[in-house]
């Protein structure tokens, strides 16, 4: 007895179709959401007071007027708050401080 029923070997092209279409539309989409960036240099509509992070020598400029506006903060006195009696002091004069408290308080 032969089977006379013809047996189904799938095409393979509806598939390489599909993966080519699928490809295709992620190309399609990666074109349009691209989105183009505008380097700093280049950088449009910068407030004046923004100006210096567009440089490198800005940046560093601005970096070390930061550290030294922090050291100067870090080694003096001044007021925080002189309603309250918040002194801002050196850290070595103020660990000097809190060690006398304690010994004290033996």
């Amino acid at each position: 007895m032969s089977n006379d029923q013809p047996t189904y070997t799938p095409a393979a092209w509806p598939l390489a179709v599909a993966v080519t279409g699928v490809f295709a539309l992620f190309l399609v989409i990666m074109y349009f959401a691209q989105t183009p960036v505008t380097p700093l240099t280049q950088a449009v509509n910068v407030p004046e007071a923004e100006q210096w992070k567009l440089t490198n020598e800005g940046r560093k400029n601005r970096l070390q007027e930061l550290r030294s506006t922090a050291k100067a903060n870090a080694e003096s006195y001044a007021w925080v708050n002189r309603d309250a009696g918040v002194v801002r002091l050196p850290v070595d004069r103020a660990i000097e401080l809190t060690l006398a408290e304690i010994n004290n308080g033996r």
